[in-house]
């Protein structure tokens, strides 16, 4: 017996079992639940977030439209309007005190700023040095509102100066009958309007992991938590041209900075700003990551267990099979008393058993071959002498017959021919086929032996298909035969008997019929004519019983004899063969 290889072992392919059934299950089982959750975390909270996001921008864009109103309505004013027509007529502190009458009906508008033929006027907070800048862009208005990016101003509050953060909506000063231009006018907020309209955005604990901010729609930010930023551009962060990309919009990105982030934006229908919040998605899976790092603190205790469990498991069961394989190792050096002990009921134990009995049997059959082979050679020894007396007898009857010619008895000359021939046949121990040919010679021979016995008259015919005497046949199966017809066809008085034998091949079989006219055989010998032996006083030996089992042990069960009769119409014997040529 090989030996076995370690990869091939069973407690080895038992390990990898466990690894791939159990070990391998489990960790894609947990990493697809984190992926699925997370995934799942990740629409839900986008799609809540977006909302919130939306929501808040609306809030924003109703303050700004409401804003926009107001000035509507300021420009507008015909008190505003006179002055500015007859601006000479007017004092400074006139003017401002019709824009303080603007104000004071506002909460949110920190001051408001009217400039006019290189005049300037004001009203509201205080704020130092207050010549204004007329931006580019609002002054290629054509009078619609221009919202301004959040700028620091220095404003002084009784005795003290303070720096400030404003976004400004400004706008031209048309008379909207005459369309004649007047001037500018500004209305500063306060950036803390915006941050207070989002802070609802930012979770009760800020931290590093999320951010809200907003900006105009060119990436310049204008309100941001932290004050620093204001004014900073977004342009080169990796969501930034999604973001600006998206004129009218609110949707999110996901984009790597480091780690995976998201960005959450909604559109200001009013001048286009964005408010933006950015939250990294570790914030998200922080609680999935946290049942993430139990679920593999408990792999790395249960994996372990298991393969433990395993080792123990595949030592317990293939402990046995190892004794029955060193019990085989035994029995193939040749030790038939080798026994595996059995310590299980369950089926190694009954595996066990099985090959115990199966060893003590082959030992019972090795004996039993060892006796028949045994016995086979004395009978082969008693063979050998027994083939000493047909060769004295075969040298004994061709001297009687060539004396009976001598003095011309030409009958016991053929009988004595006849004898030698059957004799030769039938103690011809070297082989147990011979040709049909042969077969039917050696009746034949037996036939002209038996008329000599009897006296009587015996006809025998033959009717034999070509190509059939060349087939192989087991020696003497058709003498017995051919024999029992003429005992029972001579019977009771007789004086003649017709044979018939008649050969032929039909469905790959080669038939051969032995039919007599005699007096047929009676039912109850007719039962046991197949299991009993011939009269051992008859001259063959064989008996029909003894033919028709060794047909079957040379041909198969399928082969053998088959007897018909009729009591007064005679007995008709078919011997079926396989075709086998000699």
């Amino acid at each position: 017996m090989r030996k076995i290889k370690i990869y091939n072992a069973l407690r080895v392919k038992l390990g990898i079992i466990a690894v791939i059934l159990i070990v391998l299950p489990a960790i894609a089982v947990s990493l697809t639940y984190s992926k699925t959750v997370k995934k799942i975390i990740q629409n839900k909270y986008t799609e809540s977030e977006t909302q919130s996001v939306y929501e808040t921008g609306e809030k924003i864009n109703f303050l700004m439209d409401d804003l926009e109103e107001f000035s509507t309505m300021v420009i507008s004013n015909s008190t505003l309007l006179k002055m500015l027509e007859f601006q000479s007529q007017y004092s400074q502190d006139e003017f401002n005190n019709v824009l303080r009458t603007f104000i004071t009906s506002r909460d949110d508008i920190e001051s408001i700023d009217l400039t006019f033929n290189h005049n300037y006027y004001s009203a509201g907070v205080n704020k130092i040095g207050k010549a204004v800048q007329i931006s580019l862009e609002l002054a290629e208005s054509a009078g619609q509102p221009v919202w301004l990016p959040t700028t620091h101003k220095m404003i002084e509050i009784l005795s003290g100066k303070f720096q400030k953060l404003y976004f400004t909506m400004g706008r031209k000063v048309i008379d909207f009958n005459t369309l004649k231009d007047y001037g500018y006018i500004r209305f500063d907020l306060e950036e803390n309007i915006l941050r207070n309209a989002y802070s609802g955005l930012l979770n009760d604990e800020p931290g590093d992991y999320e951010e809200v901010f907003m900006c105009n729609e060119k990436g310049r930010i204008i309100s941001h938590p932290n004050k620093i930023r204001i004014g900073q551009s977004i342009k080169e962060e990796p969501y930034a041209n999604q973001v600006l990309s998206d004129k009218n919009g609110h949707n999110y990105v996901l984009y790597n900075d480091d780690t995976e982030q998201i960005a959450i934006y909604s559109t200001i229908q009013t001048n286009g700003w964005k408010i933006i919040k950015k939250l990294s998605t570790d914030y998200l899976y922080q609680e999935i990551n946290q049942i993430q790092t139990y679920l593999i603190l408990g792999g790395i205790v249960y994996i372990p267990v298991i393969l433990l469990f395993m080792l123990i498991f595949s030592i317990r069961y293939t402990e046995p099979m190892m004794r029955m394989t060193a019990v085989m190792k035994k029995v193939e050096r040749g030790d038939l008393t080798a026994r595996t002990e059995i310590q299980s009921n369950d089926e190694l134990g009954q595996l066990g058993r099985s090959l115990n009995n199966m060893i003590g049997e082959m030992q019972q059959l090795i004996d039993k071959l060892v006796k028949e082979e045994h016995e086979k050679k004395e009978l082969e020894l008693e063979a050998l002498h027994a083939q000493i007396n047909p060769h004295f007898l075969y040298n004994t009857l061709n001297t009687i017959k060539w004396m009976a010619k001598i003095q011309g008895n030409i009958s016991v000359s053929k009988s004595i021919t006849a004898l030698i021939k059957l004799l030769r046949i039938s103690t011809n121990l070297g082989r147990d086929m011979i040709t049909l040919k042969e077969e039917l010679d050696y009746v034949e021979n037996y036939v002209i032996i038996q008329k000599l016995r009897f006296n009587q008259a015996i006809n025998l015919t033959r009717s034999i298909e070509e190509g059939c005497l060349a087939i192989s046949v087991p020696k003497l199966i058709l003498q017995p035969i051919v024999e029992n017809s003429i005992i029972y066809g001579l019977a009771d008085g007789r004086q003649e008997v017709a044979i018939e034998i008649t050969g032929f091949i039909r469905n790959d079989r080669l038939i051969i019929e032995i039919k007599d006219d005699g007096p047929g055989i009676k039912e109850e010998v007719l039962k046991n004519i197949l299991s009993d032996s011939s009269d051992k006083n008859k001259f063959s030996k064989v008996g029909i019983n003894n033919v028709n089992h060794r047909i079957r042990l040379y041909c198969g069960n399928e082969f053998g004899i088959h007897i018909e009769t009729k009591p007064g119409e005679g007995t008709l014997v078919r011997v079926e063969l396989p075709v086998s040529p000699a």
